[in-house]
């Protein structure tokens, strides 16, 4: 043990500024991660706390529906965090494969490669939990000026407890480490082919059918949802999780998809060069778009609001839980899209420096900087929009047996979901254009680099 950790302090301070700048990012996206994780479980227990001890009638009224509603958030917010801290792990992923590869070739043993590897990744998690739980206690009162219910939450409501921190100090590095070590997969069965750089296998066809299965089982328990009784809800919600996850499974097969049909059509060295990065590994491109699939999917869910949120002729209570519902919904989206943008950003600029060695043989051979910056360009926008446009699709879908195709009918849910799906294009190109001073920083290092 005492070898892997001398081994791997050995390995960061031979990466440079490129290994400390992947090593920032990741633990930006543990931070982040975590602060909104715990602030959404918080939000959970203060509802919880309103429904154990209601101090007005509206309260005891519809404190469980509340409850109900803070479950779905739940679900929605948490495969994108969950998403998120994974897709961190594998920051620098190829850069990290490539020297492990290497390892392997002089004699590593694959129990070294993965320690060293889970020694990485969860001093990235510690350290990202850690500042996420300042980020939270640093959002706590942020999130105490949301009213809720006709009043405002407390910093106690919305206080998760010490036992609940120690548990995120705990789960994130070990996500980080169980995420680390499933992407040695590669390294330890054909390190080889790693280091000469050999393109992966195609994704598997049975990606789309998990997918589908996913949808198809909340479509089935939506439909039979009365025969479970009170547990019915339970089921539902637990149904659109595993959905809802899914989107993950399918999400790069599908990209897969779109990169031959843009190859197939590519007319211009732009559209060429960014179709083939697409093809090369769907995997990595949907780390950087994927943010927004998965909050195209809940714009898509939330497109029924204007449906719930309209009437006239409502009583006041009936109008305080149509505008927390509106409240509520705007606030997981804009969650949703955080997410979407913090991962968009995080990934490309980990891309940029995966590789900086392609890159850096491009501009000597006379590739021109605005050329880099196009097909940077092409090869986040068409997936941004396929991905956005087709997860918003598959929840409107998914909905259907419960309230049909409404939210396309209605002119409000329709104008909400294409606002919500520009907004969050907008918001994730500007992240991803925020790397653009990293890549000339990266072109303009003429020497190109082994790793």
């Amino acid at each position: 043990m005492k070898a892997v950790l001398a081994l791997a302090s050995r390995l960061r301070a031979a990466g440079g500024s490129d290994t400390r700048t992947t090593t920032a990012l990741a633990v930006l996206a543990f931070a982040v991660s975590t602060a909104l994780t715990l602030s959404v479980v918080g939000g959970l227990l203060g509802f919880v706390g309103r429904a154990a001890a209601p101090r007005t009638e509206f309260e005891r009224m519809n404190a469980e529906t509340y409850v109900i509603l803070a479950w779905v958030a739940l679900v929605l917010l948490v495969v994108p965090i969950v998403t998120l801290g994974a897709a961190a792990a594998r920051l620098g992923v190829a850069r990290r494969d490539a020297r492990l590869a290497t390892l392997r070739l002089l004699g590593v043993t694959p129990g070294e490669v993965v320690g060293l590897t889970v020694v990485e990744t969860a001093a990235q998690g510690l350290a990202g939990a850690l500042a996420g739980v300042v980020l939270y206690g640093v959002l706590l009162p942020v999130w105490t000026l949301v009213p809720f219910m006709g009043s405002h939450f407390s910093v106690g409501e919305l206080w998760v407890g010490v036992p609940a921190l120690l548990v995120a100090v705990l789960a994130v590095p070990l996500l980080a480490a169980v995420s680390g070590a499933i992407s040695l997969r590669r390294v330890i069965v054909s390190p080889l082919g790693v280091a000469r750089r050999q393109t992966p296998r195609r994704l598997a066809f049975v990606r789309l059918l998990v997918a589908l299965a996913g949808l198809g089982l909340f479509m089935v328990m939506s439909m039979v949802a009365g025969q479970f009784g009170p547990a019915a809800i339970a089921f539902l919600v637990g149904s659109l999780a595993v959905a809802f996850a899914t989107l993950n499974v399918v999400g790069p097969w599908v990209l897969g998809l779109f990169a031959r049909v843009q190859l197939w059509r590519a007319r211009t060295p732009a559209r060429l060069l960014a179709a083939r990065r697409l093809l090369d590994d769907p995997k990595a491109a949907w780390r950087v778009v994927g943010g927004l699939g998965l909050a195209g999917f809940v714009a898509g869910c939330l497109a029924l609001l204007p449906l719930f949120t309209s009437g006239a002729e409502a009583s006041p209570d009936e109008r305080i839980l149509f505008d927390d519902l509106a409240t509520g919904g705007m606030l997981t989206l804009a969650i949703a899209f955080v997410l979407a943008a913090v991962s968009a950003g995080i990934a490309q600029a980990s891309a940029v420096l995966d590789r900086r060695r392609e890159l850096a043989l491009q501009h000597l051979a006379g590739v021109p900087v605005e050329l880099q910056h196009e097909v940077r360009r092409r090869e986040v926008l068409g997936p941004l929009l396929f991905v956005g446009v087709g997860s918003a699709a598959a929840a409107l879908v998914m909905l259907s047996p419960l309230f049909g195709f409404i939210a396309v009918q209605d002119p409000r849910s329709l104008g909400l979901l294409l606002g919500c799906l520009a907004g969050g294009v907008l918001l994730v190109l500007g992240a991803t254009e925020a790397t653009r001073p990293l890549l000339r920083h990266v072109l303009a290092e003429p020497v190109v680099r082994p790793d």
